[in-house]
């Protein structure tokens, strides 16, 4: 008997361990301070992007004169992770614990960042940093928006990132190649606290020229020229991570719901900021979804892009 139960008490503690693996969890706010690991000093001017796991961005923020940063209204997020990028130090990624979440959803990081030593520093620059910097803004799956002028009339056009390419020119610029197409960094516009800020302005400091300056372009992109609001996602059986489709996926106290097509996708257009609640009901051989009602904050009616993932037991 004594062994039985301890072989039940192990499966039990197995199972319960497993959702933490595979379905998102709720993120308020997310803050900390950045310091330098050997001088324990600020670091100033640093990018912090929220990931989930797959790399998708979910968020972004700068660290101040102290090297604090805060990202609020986070929402849900599978195996949420931070990637920090600075000038002269190495790149750090950090995930995040469900765990040392607090009872309000909120999480504080204390990130130490280890500089490049001075005589790597030019080098590592020349090959790493510009290049995994300008890439830092083009996650697969996550969106940007390539400015257009024809007769001094600005259009812009929301792209998926399926793929991205980055490299130096020999002259200290950048070429960009983002799904087989090729864009100059003045006319890209990424994600950025809610805008969507110009590439080139956000990069200035790494080429040996002044770009956004002359391009007289502005430095976030206005917000008629963006696309409405979209959420979407893929539902998932949680124990194969396989596709599911045939789900219907709705959003609370609304008319709008889909059904997941052949690869488990869905998504749904947004007209007006507000908190949207998504629930999938499952095909027949799947029960409940371990998410539940995931909750989305919507911050804004156009250009948003919120992936909100779901995972159905059999």
């Amino acid at each position: 008997m004594r062994r039985l139960f301890i072989i039940i008490l192990i499966i039990g503690t197995t199972l319960s361990a497993q959702p933490k693996e595979t379905i998102e969890f709720q993120l308020n706010t997310i803050s900390g301070q950045v310091l330098n690991g050997l001088h324990q000093t600020p670091v100033k001017n640093l990018k912090v992007d929220l990931l989930s796991g797959n790399n998708l961005l979910k968020g972004s923020s700068i660290t101040d004169e102290n090297g604090n940063f805060t990202m609020e209204n986070v929402g849900y997020v599978w195996k949420p992770k931070i990637l920090l990028v600075a000038r002269d130090y190495h790149e750090l990624t950090l995930k995040l614990n469900p765990d040392e979440l607090d009872s309000l959803s909120n999480i504080t990081v204390h990130p130490m960042m280890t500089p490049i030593p001075d005589d790597q520093r030019i080098s590592y620059l020349r090959k790493m940093t510009i290049e995994s910097r300008a890439e830092s803004f083009f996650i697969k799956g996550s969106v940007f928006y390539p400015l257009s002028i024809i007769n001094d009339y600005f259009s812009a056009e929301r792209i998926i990132i399926k793929s991205k390419k980055v490299i130096t020119d020999g002259t200290g610029f950048i070429i960009l190649t983002i799904n087989e197409v090729t864009y100059s960094p003045e006319r890209c516009y990424v994600p950025q606290m809610g805008q969507y800020e110009n590439l080139s302005y956000i990069m200035d400091g790494y080429f040996p020229e002044p770009v956004f300056g002359p391009s007289g372009l502005p430095q976030y992109l206005d917000q008629n020229l963006l696309e409405p609001t979209i959420i979407y996602g893929t539902v998932f059986d949680s124990k194969t991570q396989k596709i599911v489709p045939g789900a219907q996926v709705s959003i609370a106290g609304t008319s709008k719901w889909r059904i997941t097509d052949k690869v488990g996708k869905y998504a749904f257009e947004i007209n007006k900021p507000g908190s949207y609640q998504v629930i999938v009901n499952p095909p027949f051989g799947y029960s409940s979804s371990q998410t539940g009602k995931t909750e989305i904050l919507v911050k804004s009616a156009r250009g948003g892009w919120y992936n909100s993932n779901h995972y159905l037991n059999p």
